[in-house]
């Protein structure tokens, strides 16, 4: 028997869990071609369903009871235009429409009285579901988690921890910002938690709106621009959000909650006496400093040393690579997708858990949770975009050695697509853009003809597991999906140097067995150049999600300035 989760606010998408393991995953944003999509994910349940099946499905976990999720199902448009504000596709609020919805938020964003929310939410979103759902012939029980409950379980049930120190930070859900819980024998218990009205993650999203970039989506920036400064401080920080360990709560003393006002107030009163990289600078420490210090303490009273994260904020890997290297910390694990398009999981694992009592002992080793196509289905497309005379392509029995041999002999970018789609916000071998990552060229040269990225915003790497320890230090732990930082030695610089920082960090993917083909073309790569590693980002164009099919794969080709794509057993060129 199985469970399955539907969410319905940003980033959308839907689960599948039966007996601890994840059965499929997938975001809404994949099949309408909009980045973080909002609203009832349909083509993600219709897929799933066409994948698994309604007749094992016993209940329905919906991972949002309240907030800003009660009054997106009572009226869908909000959270779409709430969206399209964040994303700079809608006019940003007046100063008098901010103050309006400051005062509003200043009123809900604890939600006070909990039962109140929780009722109010339960009710609603019964109502709502219900009548979505009937016109696909479901009719199951639907059971409603808590949004940092949810965050809680995806991080312990695919952590393989058998007991867990559980931290979740994110903007807010629920009336928290964060959580600290224990996992033990698959029971989590929640131990605290934070204010929404105190959020450091909304602390840190407005502060990536006041450097002009996107709030939700744009963070990973403001933490890179955080490297290009000298060592700065600004104490006014601690007023907005900082962690009392005294109290157990994290603590402000501003009253501007809405992040667009919050922003404004931090761009007239702090930013504007500082550069952008020094206070970037201030803002990345000082959110490091309230996290390490959230961890040091309940690692001290519950003296449980394996630490699960989860929840937005931890898609920050400086911040996460400073938890890897706490001597108090004997393992980490962060859920690799961490911020909310990762709850259907979480409420799917949380729930089958309360169902069916298995928890499952390892920890997860891949995300291929999404759709596969077929040689036919490929060539099919390959031979529609090819009547134009615009592509012409091959087939290859060895296609990870051919490619090796293209990228080392033509030291050229390729997109590769391959098997199942990933889940999650990172290319991890099936959805890629690949190149040598030896010289600094292939960085700018990816930049160029792809990504369009601003200078100060690395990529990412992909390295052989048996090679990690050479190139990377402190070498912790193994990290198989791009979710914390580490040094790269110095004397190892130039093997890495397109895919590392100027503060001389990666952000690796530590690949082992879990994707034979991917490891081949690898293998390949170190046959020819002594390495195996390999700068690896995303497949998609800038601004739009990652490509899930060979049609969106071919439309990256057509519409960037790569040249060849390795799609299943074929090689494609465009002309």
């Amino acid at each position: 028997m199985s469970i399955l989760s539907i969410h319905d606010a940003h980033d959308a998408g839907a689960g599948i869990v039966s007996g601890g393991k994840v059965l499929g995953a997938v975001n809404e944003e994949r099949f309408t071609k909009l980045k973080n999509d909002v609203g009832f994910p349909i083509h993600s349940l219709r897929y799933l369903l066409e994948e698994n099946g309604l007749e094992d499905v016993q209940k329905i976990a919906i991972p949002w009871i309240g907030g800003s999720a009660l009054f997106a199902r009572m009226i869908p448009y909000l959270e779409v235009k709430r969206r399209k504000v964040w994303r700079r596709e809608f006019p940003k609020p007046s100063r008098f429409r901010m103050k309006l919805r400051n005062l509003f938020f200043r009123v809900i964003q604890d939600q006070n009285p909990r039962w109140l929310w929780r009722a109010a939410g339960e009710t609603i979103g019964t109502h709502v579901f219900s009548r979505r759902l009937a016109p696909l012939g479901i009719n199951k029980e639907l059971v409603f988690v808590e949004h940092h409950t949810a965050h809680a379980a995806s991080a312990y049930y695919a952590s393989g921890f058998k007991e867990a120190l559980i931290v979740t930070i994110d903007g807010a859900g629920d009336g928290v910002s964060g959580t600290v819980s224990t996992g033990i024998d698959g029971e989590i218990k929640r131990v605290n938690e934070f204010k929404a009205s105190a959020s450091l993650g909304i602390l840190y999203g407005a502060a990536t709106i006041a450097c002009d970039l996107r709030y939700s989506e744009d963070e990973g920036k403001l933490m890179s621009l955080a490297a290009y400064s000298y060592p700065s401080e600004l104490k006014e920080l601690s007023q907005i959000s900082h962690y009392d360990e005294k109290r157990r709560q994290l603590l402000s003393s501003n009253g501007r909650k809405y992040e667009y006002l919050l922003a404004e107030y931090l761009k007239d009163h702090i930013l504007w006496k500082n550069n952008r990289e020094a206070f970037a600078y201030a803002v990345q420490k000082h959110a490091e400093e309230q996290v390490l210090k959230i961890i040091r303490q309940y690692i001290k009273e519950t003296g449980i040393r394996n630490v699960a994260v989860s929840g937005g904020f931890f898609s920050n890997i400086i911040a996460n690579m400073m938890i890897n290297q706490m001597p108090e910390v004997k393992d980490f694990f962060v859920f690799p997708h961490m911020g909310d398009g990762g709850l259907p999981i979480g409420a799917a694992y949380y729930v089958d858990f309360l169902e069916n009592g298995k928890l499952e002992k390892k920890q997860i080793d891949n995300l291929y949770y999404g759709p596969e196509y077929s040689s036919s289905q490929i060539e099919k497309v390959l031979k529609k975009h090819a009547k134009d005379g615009k592509i012409r392509f091959e087939e290859h029995r060895d296609i990870a050695k051919y490619t090796g041999e293209k990228m080392v002999d033509e030291k050229q970018i390729v997109l590769w697509f391959q098997g199942q789609m990933e889940y999650g916000p990172r290319g991890l071998g099936n959805r890629s853009v690949l190149s040598l990552a030896n010289d600094a060229s292939y960085r700018n040269e990816m930049n160029l003809i792809i990504k369009r990225r601003p200078y100060y915003q690395p990529f990412a790497s992909t390295i052989l597991e048996e090679d990690a320890k050479k190139l990377l230090e402190p070498y912790a732990r193994e990290n198989k999906f791009m979710t914390t930082g580490y040094r790269v030695k110095k004397e190892r610089m130039g093997e890495l140097v397109a895919a590392s920082h100027i503060d001389g960090t990666t952000r690796p993917q530590m690949l082992g067995d879990e994707n034979r083909l991917y490891r081949q073309l690898l293998q390949k790569v170190k046959s020819e150049t002594g390495v195996g590693a390999l700068l690896n980002t995303s497949l998609n164009k800038h601004g739009q999600p990652i490509v899930m099919s060979p049609d969106d794969a071919l439309w990256t080709l057509m519409n960037t300035g790569a040249k060849y794509l390795a799609i299943g057993d074929f090689f494609v060129e465009k002309k």
